[in-house]
């Protein structure tokens, strides 16, 4: 059996993982406004890599918030990776694909993953395939960490600076945040402030779990957003599809997942909790072969063999 590292990369951290020996690393996560991404990237799986003294591997498979978006920045990424891990492969894939072999073990169907961002991918039997939402913090990911804790955020400086209502959010922004001076500020100067923003997430679910109406109306809308993408997946896919649900903020005990899965209820449509996570899903593509569903969606870098 080949030995494979399974990279699960997102913008609050990167993880690896490795089929030939125990435990997982993790280091912060990279976003694409941080300069050169494949360096970027590639910078943080080394610096993981030499943490956990992985030995050597025959296949890497990297899922990556951050996928390289033309083929020649692929072929450099898996280059580089290569050569650090001594893969004689990498793959290279959008986490919204190792994402969906965990959460369905490698079957067709429809994914839903809420953490930072929101992956969505409905891919049918012949490997067709269709992206929903995903489009980043700037344009999408309605109902993600980021989407809920950026209106938590601005939430509370609407109430301090007089156009909003009072909120405890407040309170909690000043607690999580060190004070609210110049919160506005300090936010966009942080190192990182895609993930200092989505962590305030935590703070709103709770808010809302505790009644305060502001962060119940978010919540509610963080529902709504991500039971549509579901459901455009699945009109999609076919609504006897399986739907699996996961990621930190759709966990079975949350909030967000209760509420999402209310409307699931009153539209008639069945989900699963997901199978496993998107490192794991990276391991389970490794070990198998590339004439699967997800071929069209996986860039394969080859180390070049002399002739």
């Amino acid at each position: 059996m080949i030995s494979v590292l399974g990279i699960d990369g997102g913008q609050s951290g990167i993880r690896l993982k490795s089929s030939a020996q125990p435990g997982t690393v993790e280091v912060d996560g990279v976003s694409r406004l941080e300069g050169d991404t494949v360096r970027t990237v590639f910078n943080a799986i080394a610096s993981a890599w030499k943490h956990g003294r992985f030995e050597p591997v025959d296949r890497a498979v990297l899922g990556l918030t951050t996928s390289p978006p033309d083929a020649a920045s692929a072929a450099r990424l898996g280059a580089l990776v290569g050569a650090t891990t001594g893969a004689r492969e990498v793959w290279i894939a959008d986490d919204t694909v190792t994402s969906h072999a965990g959460a369905l073990s490698g079957e067709a169907g429809v994914s839903l993953i809420t953490g930072t961002g929101v992956g969505c991918l409905a891919l049918k039997n012949d490997g067709d395939s269709r992206v929903i939402d995903g489009h980043g913090y700037l344009l999408g990911d309605a109902g993600g960490g980021f989407w809920i804790g950026s209106r938590g955020v601005s939430a509370v400086l609407k109430q301090l600076d007089g156009r909003g209502e009072t909120t405890i959010l407040t309170e909690r922004a000043e607690s999580q945040f060190a004070g609210l001076q110049n919160l506005a500020a300090r936010l966009h100067s942080v190192h990182r402030p895609v993930n200092r923003i989505s962590q305030f997430a935590r703070e709103v679910l709770t808010a809302a779990v505790e009644g305060d109406v502001i962060a119940n109306a978010i919540v509610d809308d963080a529902a709504r957003e991500l039971f549509m993408t579901a459901r455009v997946g699945l009109h999609w896919v076919g609504q006897d599809a399986p739907l699996a649900l996961g990621g930190k903020l759709l966990g079975p005990n949350t909030v967000l997942f209760a509420r999402v899965v209310e409307l699931l209820a009153a539209d008639g449509l069945s989900f699963r909790p997901a199978d496993a996570s998107a490192l794991d899903g990276a391991l389970l593509l490794g070990e198998g072969g590339s004439d699967t569903i997800y071929r069209g969606l996986i860039h394969v870098w080859k180390e070049e063999t002399a002739s």
